[in-house]
């Protein structure tokens, strides 16, 4: 029987195609020989993703030692567990006569592993060792059944389990104080700890990042080891009570984003790549991610990800932000109440403060609506609803596919849900300053890249 026809192709091409399958097909196409095998391996154990706390029998450092050299990133999953049985808060109380065996039975010994033995393990992990390419490290952070399971949390007037872990803002005394009450604010901290003093990334992932502080922020390893970063993406946690109430509704929440320049934007000195993103139960409001000019001076690109434009973020981008080369918005919307920045105010910032800007680009997931009606059926044709203001404003958009519809909401200050302001968004399209503006930093934008090409 001939071997393969696979066999004979060039790697480079055979590795292009093998690109574009699915990865249960690479999967298969790896066991045919040896020959594709050896093809596809450095391409197969690219990622690796470890659970936390590590399970007490675990495979992880033959892992690394069999496919470490092809490794370019780690995502760790880090879960948190209340309180341990009988710790006096309640809901950790356990009967000694009952058979039924309380959900955790064998309380972890640090964040990284249920057995104190393989602490070192994570370290060395989170140190690439043993994978010398490398470059990019992400943790994930969750509550163990998404903070609903009883077990003290967080005791407060409102609830200890779901989004109320964050109800309430926190001083330096207060987060010291809860990490000696609560089993997981002292992992958490751990956590932090570990990665200031270990991690040797210049690029760290922060996905559903849990709003609460840790105290080691405060020490000199984590004002180094951010110093140290040059990327760094933060996708924020986000999460409803189970009844609709989300979690951007906690006074708590939005203080911690509040705070965030203090504890970060100000010790990433050396910072070029920034990505923060909210969550559709945590959208990131008026109240909420204060940026703080004169930080990150070497910023080159921002991404920003379901939020609202704000005053900080305006007069961040007015001059703090020299070297700033590319812009990205998407589901990013302006505030339609207070003193907020209309669409207008911020390109005209951006345009004014960024002299080294070179592309935005901004994208909205649906198209901002004109009316009552639209906002409210977004599957029928609103045409017939549309007063003669409206159908008006609708031809002004169809004879110059160059004007667009800038987003202006709010939020339920009772539930959290992000709600269009559709009379603002027909005035603001019908005054024109919102498209005006826009147009002239892309014009702006344009001429910079001629000159630079020229």
């Amino acid at each position: 029987m001939p071997p393969p026809a696979l066999d004979h192709l060039p790697p480079e091409i055979f590795v292009a195609i093998s690109d574009l399958l699915p990865w249960t097909d690479k999967e298969s196409l790896s066991i045919v020989n040896k020959t594709l095998r050896n093809q596809l391996v450095p391409h197969l154990f690219r990622h690796l993703k470890v659970n936390c706390p590590l399970a007490r029998e675990n495979n992880l450092q033959s892992v690394i030692q069999l496919h470490g050299a092809y490794t370019v990133s780690v995502r760790v999953n880090v879960e948190f567990q209340p309180n341990p049985p009988n710790s006096g808060l309640e809901g950790t109380e356990v009967d000694p006569d009952s058979t039924e065996a309380w959900y955790w039975d064998d309380y972890p010994a640090s964040v990284w592993a249920r057995d104190s033995v393989d602490i070192s393990t994570m370290q060395d992990v989170i140190q690439f060792k043993g994978m010398p390419k490398c470059t990019n490290l992400s943790i994930h952070t969750n509550g163990e059944e998404d903070f609903e399971i009883d077990g003290g949390w967080d005791e407060n007037d409102l609830a200890d389990t779901s989004i109320y872990f964050c109800s309430s803002p926190e001083s330096w005394e207060k987060v010291k104080e809860k990490e000696k009450q609560y089993k997981w604010r002292k992992a958490w901290c751990e956590l932090w700890k570990d990665v200031a003093k270990y991690a040797k990334t210049e690029s760290l992932e922060l996905l559903h990042f849990l709003p609460i502080k840790a105290s080691c922020w405060l020490d000199p390893e984590w004002v180094a080891f951010l110093g140290r970063l040059k990327s760094l993406t933060i996708r924020a946690y986000g999460q409803d009570n189970g009844a609709g109430w989300a979690v951007n509704t906690l006074e708590g929440f939005n203080a911690f984003f509040v705070e965030m320049p203090d504890f970060l934007f100000r010790h990433a000195k050396n910072l070029e790549h920034l990505c923060i993103a909210g969550n559709e139960d945590g959208h990131l409001g008026e109240d909420a991610l204060r940026f703080e000019p004169n930080t990150m001076p070497q910023l080159k690109s921002l991404r920003l990800e379901t939020m609202s434009i704000t005053k900080s973020l305006k007069e961040f981008l007015s001059g703090s932000t020299p070297k700033l080369e590319s812009l990205y918005l998407f589901n990013v919307a302006a505030w339609a109440e207070g003193t907020e920045p209309t669409w207008a105010d911020f390109w005209k910032a951006v345009r004014k403060g960024n002299p080294a800007l070179r592309e935005v680009v901004y994208r909205y997931s649906r198209i901002a609506p004109l009316c009552e009606f639209e906002d409210m059926n977004d599957d029928s044709d609103s045409a017939e609803m549309d007063s003669d203001e409206v159908a008006q404003a609708r031809k002004k958009l169809t004879d110059d596919p160059t004007l667009a519809i800038w987003p202006y909401v709010t939020s339920n200050d009772k539930y959290g849900d992000v709600q269009a302001w559709e009379d603002v968004n027909l005035e603001s399209l019908q005054k024109g300053d919102d498209n005006k503006e826009y147009k002239l930093l892309m014009d702006e934008i344009k001429q910079r890249q001629q000159r630079t090409i020229s």
